[in-house]
């Protein structure tokens, strides 16, 4: 039996996290899972875990690393680290987003990478073709002239590409339940926000109207009006979906999870400590639409919301011991704002008051959301926020600086809107810099160097730093319940904690001994527009014992 180290180096950048602490994602668990289900040994490991730990090598034949793309740094570390102490002779895999870039596969010293689904692909090496182990398939793989889909290889240092796996059908989605003891290996997993997939894929299947190297669209209108299953192919190859984000390409059309197991998977994450889940999707509201017809689902506004589904999901997790006594939350994050009307925003309301929820805007812009593929003009985004704020839910916005086709009217345009999103309730802005992705719309851009574009570039993240350290202040005296997690690097008299609903970090002068507790506390001042002091009022419960965590 082939004994596989799955190790998540997402967001690890140059070898640790700047950002994102808190987050452990679904992709690696369902990798975990699934390499057992197929007769392996797996463990899932956190990248800080692995490098810090030369030991635990010895136990595994195989390393398999997920990453993205900025995390290459990362990655080469992690590769070196496996090859002196483990040798040649053993495998290393490379999967997750990091994996479709040819710059990191050139770059990077592996035997077999997977571009897309896991579970297609496994099912076809060790369903369809009955492969024992991955040595067994790499030796075979690495003889053959023709690369199947989904699949590269390193043969003499000249790098094979496949192509992208197809998109899995969802017969063998969700088939097996997402690695749950992994999660206790990541530092303060008890404080994390921990994602469980409801959703693979997403509705979007609308094009940009070009493409950074050179492709037009033609106006044949296939895209946005024909039937949805003629939607999956442009007859001139651009990509599906927003031009920045590779989601419709490599995981295709939205496919619901049966609910019974999203509720087991959550049943199961409480049961070991984890306070915050999260309900992770590239649009929540996708959640059963595709139930609801017959076709693929590949346009983001029609069919409406399946509320029905929606509604037993959180009706069922809200019921949950540990949630309905408030020592766990359910929270979800995005939606496109063309699937919110006043009937979605109240029974998101209903269940989830309280929570943050997320829209992209990315600029207010028109000319330039058509453009880039988005689903939604400016105005539908601001009715979905005025509508969600009404029903007691917390909107976060996205917006997204240097994006292709960009002009600085756009920017201004954005920048002009911005207060109107303060008297909309939104609680922060989050802005993300254009990164171009690999095999996407957008995967070959050169930054804009016109001094006038910079000149409104800077003002943008100017004035949205300004909402947000406002925004930080509106919560002074506020009285709210964090989740602690551990001790504050730059200074070790005070805890770091999250918070169970929505919100910044919020730092604690408090003892060490609080630690895996429930506190709720009182905001006191504004540090900085991501972190904010607090004090505490008193310990609500204990939910993890330090003393028990390996």
């Amino acid at each position: 039996m082939e004994r596989v180290l799955v190790l998540d180096a997402n967001a690890r950048l140059k070898g640790r996290r700047l950002t994102t602490l808190d987050v452990i994602g679904s992709g690696p668990r369902v990798v975990s899972a699934l390499l057992n289900y197929y007769g392996f040994k797996a463990e899932l490991h956190p990248y800080e875990h692995f490098i810090s730990n030369k030991d635990i090598l010895e136990e595994f034949d195989v390393l398999a690393i997920s990453f993205m793309v900025s995390d290459i740094k990362a990655v080469k570390k992690a590769v070196d680290f496996w090859r002196k102490n483990r040798g040649r002779e053993r495998l290393v895999i490379l999967g997750g987003p990091g994996a479709l870039s040819i710059k990191a596969l050139k770059l990077l010293d592996f035997d077999i990478a997977f571009l897309g689904e896991a579970e297609s692909i496994f099912n076809e090496l060790f369903n369809i073709h009955g492969y024992k182990s991955f040595i067994e398939f790499f030796e075979e793989v690495r003889v053959l002239d023709r690369i199947p889909k989904g699949i590269a290889v390193k043969k003499d240092d000249k790098l094979l590409d496949g192509g992208i796996a197809p998109w899995t059908p969802r017969e063998l989605l969700f088939k097996v339940l997402p690695d749950i003891d992994g999660v206790r290996r990541y530092p303060f997993y008890w404080a994390c926000r921990v994602y469980v997939e409801v959703v693979r894929g997403c509705s979007n299947f609308r094009r940009p109207l070009a493409t950074s190297n050179g492709k037009i669209c033609i106006k044949c209108n296939l895209c946005t009006s024909a039937k949805f299953a003629d939607r999956l192919f442009c007859p001139v190859g651009i990509p599906p979906g927003c031009g920045y984000c590779s989601v419709p390409l490599i995981h295709g059309y939205p496919r619901s999870r049966d609910r019974y197991s999203i509720v087991e998977e959550v049943r199961k994450l409480l049961n070991i400590g984890v306070t915050r889940i999260v309900l992770s999707a590239p649009d929540f509201l996708d959640y059963g639409r595709d139930l609801s017809v017959k076709e693929p689902i590949t346009d983001p506004c029609s069919p409406p919301p399946n509320i029905e589904a929606i509604e037993n999901l959180l009706k069922d997790l809200v019921s949950l011991e540990k949630v309905a006594d408030e020592k766990a939350s359910i929270l979800i994050e995005n939606v496109k704002a063309c699937l919110v009307d006043e009937y979605v925003a109240e029974t998101l309301g209903r269940y989830l008051k309280g929570v943050a929820i997320y829209i992209g805007l990315e600029s207010c812009s028109d000319r330039l959301l058509e453009a880039i593929g988005r689903p939604n003009k400016c105005k539908d985004v601001l009715t979905a926020l005025q509508l969600l704020s009404r029903h007691g839910l917390k909107p976060y916005v996205y917006l997204m600086r240097g994006l292709y086709l960009e002009k600085t009217e756009d920017i201004a345009k954005t920048i002009n809107v911005i207060p109107i999103l303060q008297q909309l309730g939104v609680e922060r802005i989050v802005l993300y810099k254009f990164r171009p992705l690999p095999r996407t719309a957008f995967s070959k851009v050169e930054k804009v160097k016109d001094p006038e574009y910079q000149k409104y570039v800077e003002l943008l993240k100017n004035k949205v730093k300004e909402f947000n350290e406002y925004s930080k202040e509106k919560l002074m005296n506020k009285i709210v319940d964090v989740v602690i997690a551990s001790e504050y690097p730059r200074n070790k008299r005070y805890l770091v904690s999250y918070p169970l609903y929505h919100g910044p970090v919020v730092l604690l002068r408090a003892s060490r001994r609080f630690i895996g507790c429930i506190a709720r506390v009182r905001i006191m001042k504004v540090i900085s527009d991501r972190i904010v002091l607090g004090s505490i009022i008193y310990i609500r419960n204990r939910i993890v014992n330090l003393n028990t965590i390996t």
